[in-house]
């Protein structure tokens, strides 16, 4: 009778290059098999023929991921795609999906509805994409996203997030996207040249008349803080909204206005404040030593970082005799695309899930320095610097001056009224308006559709 002894058996190392990084197989990638020489053979022969198809949980997948820029700061590209905001959060990832690459494009969001079109008619679009909450909505109802299914997982992290966030999301057709941060404005400046950031509206006149060149901008995003500190913000909310406020709210809403834009006008009126076109000339001008301080956006906190060093100072915002200032805050939300797979529908919603959870939240905090959490159960560690105790301070501010939070703004009315009340500020900022007549023409606009 023939035997049925399998042969010499050997032992052998293999080493496969797509095993690497697999935290749990050690040796990179190469593992010791034991086996007989003929299955060696039969092994040999087999690899090239089967790949990874014959081990599915080890295939390579990648989730697409589309990150859109907000109007105007398209400047920063290289930054929201860079490591500083990203990096930990995929190694955290990786470390839960070893096996999902997360795959970035960053567009600006003035070129997004089309490159969205475009692509789902081919059913190329992306998975996931990083949007405002909106920008979310519009995609939404427009049919190039898709709502979140609030699987009994996901709405368990859903309920971690703040309430006033969750509310800029919410549609009729469901929930537009996942609250995963946001992005607050601060006071930036030279700590060589301002010893005391200006705490106030007046003492920042004051620093002015003293001869430190400060900068503001006549964009009305940019200018956004200081409705909140002149007392105007509740004024200025029928311009973006389009709705028309009553007889009685007429009165007091023009002098709120005037007051704002007479304060405006006296700070246009010192040799040593520069008028910006918006946050890009701003930042240029500090990076460069020709302003000392500016208002800016925590985005463009690392850009600055590079170009200062130990000269960047970054503070709250100034109050006014208007009370806190209004900060102006972006809301950045997980949306769902509307042509994955159902699997690749599932890596997506894990993905967003994932950023929600409250460590992860934490540390984006920490090692980003220029993002809020979203949720309520991962406050900022306020005690480990001065840059994360400022983002604290802003979204206090964003907090207290938003009551109810930031009304739904339509895209497409803000980029019709917002170039016209830039044109207003510039030229009563400039003096062919007086504050009166420029609150005049603003408030003419409150019924425009």
């Amino acid at each position: 009778m023939p035997s049925l002894s399998p042969g010499p058996v050997f032992s052998t190392r293999l080493c496969l290059p797509w095993l690497s990084g697999l935290p749990w197989l050690p040796h990179q990638g190469c593992r010791r098999f034991a086996a007989p020489a003929a299955g060696l053979l039969t092994l040999a022969l087999l690899l090239p023929l089967t790949g990874c198809q014959s081990l599915p949980l080890l295939r390579r997948q990648t989730l697409h991921v589309t990150l859109a820029l907000s109007p105007g700061m398209e400047w920063l590209a290289a930054d929201f795609r860079g490591g500083r905001i990203w990096t930990p959060l995929l190694k955290a990832f990786a470390r839960v999906h070893p096996e999902v690459h997360v795959q970035f494009a960053v567009v600006p969001e003035a070129n997004l509805a089309d490159e969205l079109a475009r692509s789902h008619r081919q059913g190329l679009g992306p998975d996931l994409l990083l949007v405002r909450g909106t920008t979310a909505k519009e995609l939404l109802t427009e049919g190039l996203t898709s709502p979140l299914p609030l699987s009994a997982e996901l709405q368990a992290s859903v309920a971690s997030v703040e309430t006033r966030a969750l509310h800029g999301v919410q549609t009729p057709l469901g929930l537009a996207g996942v609250p995963v941060f946001s992005e607050p404005s601060l006071a930036c400046y030279d700590n060589q040249l301002v010893a005391e950031p200006p705490a106030s509206t007046e003492s920042l006149l004051a620093l002015a008349a003293a001869g430190q060149p400060i900068g503001l901008s006549v964009d009305p995003v940019g200018l956004w803080w200081s409705v909140g500190a002149l007392g105007a913000r509740q004024a200025l909310l029928p311009l973006l909204t389009g709705t028309r406020p009553t007889a009685a709210e007429r009165e007091p809403d023009r002098l709120a206005i005037v007051a704002w834009l007479s304060w405006l006008r006296q700070a246009a009126q010192l040799s040593r404040v520069d008028l910006a076109s918006g946050p890009e000339e701003l930042a240029q001008g500090l990076e460069s030593g020709r302003l000392s301080w500016i208002p800016c956006f925590s985005l463009a906190i690392p850009r600055l970082e590079r170009a200062m060093g130990k000269r960047l100072g970054v503070a709250p915002l100034p109050s006014g005799p208007g009370g806190l200032p209004s900060p102006y805050t972006t809301l950045r939300v997980w949306a769902l695309g509307a042509d994955s797979s159902a699997h690749q529908r599932r890596l997506a919603i894990d993905f967003a899930r994932f950023t929600l959870d409250p460590g992860v939240q934490r540390g984006l905090a920490l090692k980003s320095h220029v993002l809020v959490p979203v949720n309520r159960f991962a406050a900022i560690p306020v005690a480990s610097s001065g840059l994360l105790a400022a983002l604290a301070e802003a979204q206090r501010q964003y907090q207290q001056t938003s009551v109810n939070g930031e009304p739904s703004l339509a895209t497409a009315r803000m980029a019709r009224i917002l170039p016209i009340i830039e044109s207003v500020i510039s030229q009563v900022m400039e003096g062919v308006f007086s504050p009166r007549q420029g609150a005049e023409v603003l408030l003419k606009l409150e019924s425009k559709p």
